[in-house]
């Protein structure tokens, strides 16, 4: 545990586990923390006990603890902050297991297809924000430095490796399609084969040793190698596409029952996350080295890898919000439709109905709802990146960088 001064927040809490794997989230049940005031519709504006919020570690997360912010938004409603970590296990599994256990009550930013496997894999969460269209660069096919590939022709009777079960695979199928090249599948031979490795350290290593030539991917989950100049992207997601559009987009997610007795504190965190995003790409970029200084020690990499998650276009922290629930509802389905026509083999097995889509979506916290707080682009003009502050949130635009 690392103590933060005056805070009342501990950042980094590692809680441990067994081992978990995806296929325990059948039957999971989610249970409430003890400290929540229990409530059969909402909970009070200050309820009289204090409750703990349990919330993903993440860049954001650690600046808005660091700077007092997410302290400060609790703190009105009676309640206080605990920053877990979760990306030391390395598996989504570990979040489900937290939820369950009542140690996490709001994970991400994530990507949409994680929490839909665990959705329809029993665990029962529901989605109160969710980000605008991502940059291309959010998915990326990528090459070692001094390979002879140098377009996506070139990368015909080649090798496709990364994770089959994930959002990466279908950005980089998608963007190869449009430009000419397919990609093995079940049923059908492409002009790549394609290798599928679990884990992001397990595919580095394969990548590095020349398993297979091309690696679709997040560009955050080599950073190491972009800071070191050890890779080189052919292309990104299709711009204007499906990945883009739609199944690329992050989004916060908790468990409903925690969701439905604390939405008070879910809103919370949005204002404080919102408030911590316009502080860190304000002033033109005045802030960033200040906050990778604050990632670096509290998610325990270097600095320069934390100013590459924080500067990248493809990688930024974050995403405007959707406001309209609709429009959000509207991204998973056309996700899941393009991935189970495209031979799915987690969807066509586990599909959500519409309506179970439309339960998933918290109509709550988008616009005309109750806890409805708005994270979009159009505050640009208006918002206030700090109290007091003159500028305003001249947002920088954000450099590539590593590249």
């Amino acid at each position: 545990m690392i103590s933060m001064n005056n805070t009342g927040c501990s950042i980094g809490r590692i809680v441990g586990l067994t081992a978990v794997l995806l296929s325990t989230f059948v039957g999971l049940a989610v249970r409430a923390d003890d400290s929540v005031t229990k409530a059969t519709a909402v909970a009070p504006n200050v309820p009289s006990k204090t409750r703990t919020a349990h919330i993903q570690l993440g860049d954001v997360t650690a600046i808005a603890a660091r700077k007092g912010w997410l302290q400060e938004e609790f703190a009105k409603y009676n309640a206080k902050v605990d920053l877990v970590s979760t990306s030391s296990y390395g598996s989504s599994g570990t979040v489900a297991a937290l939820y369950d256990r009542g140690d996490l009550h709001i994970g991400g930013p994530g990507m949409l297809n994680v929490s839909l496997e665990q959705r329809v894999q029993g665990l029962d969460i529901v989605l109160f924000w969710e980000g605008t269209n991502v940059h291309p660069r959010k998915s990326v096919v990528a090459v070692l430095p001094d390979s002879s590939i140098h377009s996506v022709a070139d990368l015909k009777g080649q090798t496709l490796g990364g994770t089959r079960l994930g959002c990466t695979y279908y950005a980089a199928t998608e963007a190869l399609r449009a430009q000419g090249v397919t990609v093995d599948n079940d049923w059908q031979k492409g002009d790549m084969r394609y290798v599928n490795i679990t884990g992001s350290g397990a595919a580095m290593s394969a990548f590095l040793a020349g398993r297979f030539q091309g690696w679709n991917l997040h560009p955050s989950s080599a950073a190491s190698l972009y800071v070191q100049n050890q890779i080189r992207e052919v292309t990104p997601a299709l711009p204007g596409g499906l990945y883009v559009t739609a199944g690329g987009r992050g989004n916060f997610n908790a468990p409903r029952k925690w969701v439905n007795e604390n939405p008070d504190l879910a809103r919370a965190f949005l204002v404080a996350w919102d408030r911590t995003v316009r502080w860190l790409y304000a002033d033109h970029g005045a802030h960033l080295a200040e906050a990778a200084t604050i990632t670096a020690r509290e998610l325990r990499v270097s600095k320069a890898i934390a100013l590459f998650n924080i500067k990248d276009e493809g990688e930024t922290a974050y995403n405007w919000g959707v406001t309209d629930y609709n429009d959000a509802v509207s991204s998973i389905k056309r996700n899941l439709k393009f991935q189970i026509d495209n031979g799915d083999p987690f969807f066509s097995k586990h599909p959500m109905t519409d309506k179970e889509i439309e339960a998933f979506v918290d109509k709550r916290f988008f616009a005309g709802g109750e806890y409805f707080f708005d994270t979009s682009e159009k505050r640009q003009a208006s918002a206030s990146a700090e109290p007091g502050s003159s500028s305003g949130p001249a947002v920088v635009q954000l450099a590539k960088v590593g590249r």
